[in-house]
């Protein structure tokens, strides 16, 4: 079980200290990161209590935090994998939009500027606004397949 509570928490992106602070509040008790720990190693089992707020806390059913060895386990493990790819799918689409407006507001600030001072050397800028527009730019591509 300590293998498919440390599987939940991580693909919630919680820290076990994030975890263990919130049963603790559920449970109205001490609950250490120290034995969040302990539980994800096995080294420690659970009350009914902690498990029913534990399950909670990362929001899943308790069956999936109980389900045996085997296919269930690998079931769980899939869905964990799958919904990490969908959040870091869904972080990559947002980092590229923002990279691709940075780049543009990085570009027209060194037009501004070179009206301004044409004698200033800006080539290190102009650089990182070409390599930020092919990136945004491959990113775009590579996502755009992949939502398609």
């Amino acid at each position: 079980m300590g293998r498919r509570v440390r599987l939940a928490r991580e693909s919630k992106e919680l820290s076990q200290r994030f975890v263990a602070r919130r049963l603790a509040d559920r449970l109205g008790q001490t609950f250490a990161q120290q034995q969040m720990h302990r539980v994800e190693t096995g080294a420690r089992e659970l009350t009914a209590r902690e498990l029913v707020h534990l399950a909670d806390v990362l929001q899943v059913d308790v069956d999936v935090l109980l389900a045996p060895g085997g296919e269930a386990g690998l079931l769980f493990d899939v869905q964990a994998a799958d919904r990490e790819v969908l959040a870091c799918r869904g972080s990559l689409i947002d980092d590229a939009e923002r990279l691709g407006k940075a780049e543009g507001r990085l570009s027209e600030a060194l037009d501004r500027y070179a009206e301004a001072d044409p004698e200033m050397d800006l080539s290190a800028q102009r650089e990182r606004a070409r390599e930020a527009r092919a990136v945004a730019a491959e990113l775009a591509a590579v996502l755009r397949k992949e939502l398609a």
